[in-house]
């Protein structure tokens, strides 16, 4: 599973249109203190985009059912993403997502 990143980039590589977009598809389960996958970026050296895509990812993840267990609600997603802010997150962009839950939460409820 952890593979599915760079088989994500490479496949935007053979596209000229999309091309521009592999490293964020590559670098979207990065965290921001460096100890994410595939290549152990941190920071500023993750692309923008794929901070934003980490924390989108992040809700999904959270708030869905998975055969290993049951989809938890907005309240305790909030709080992991609060709580994971310059871990997991982009302190900035997590920020901005915390500052605008409700719509962010009324976007993913429809």
């Amino acid at each position: 599973m952890k593979k599915h990143p760079i088989i994500g980039a490479e496949t935007l590589d053979k596209s000229h249109k999309l091309r521009e977009l592999s490293d964020i598809v590559l670098m979207h389960h990065e965290r921001f203190d460096g100890k994410g996958y595939p290549i152990s970026k941190a920071g500023a050296d993750i692309p923008i985009g794929a901070r934003i895509i980490e924390i989108c990812d992040s809700i999904d993840a959270i708030t869905s059912n998975r055969c290993y267990r049951k989809a938890h609600n907005f309240d305790y997603c909030y709080e992991e993403i609060e709580k994971n802010l310059g871990k997991m997150y982009d302190p900035i962009v997590g920020i901005d997502v915390l500052d605008n839950w409700d719509e962010i939460t009324s976007v993913v409820n429809r």
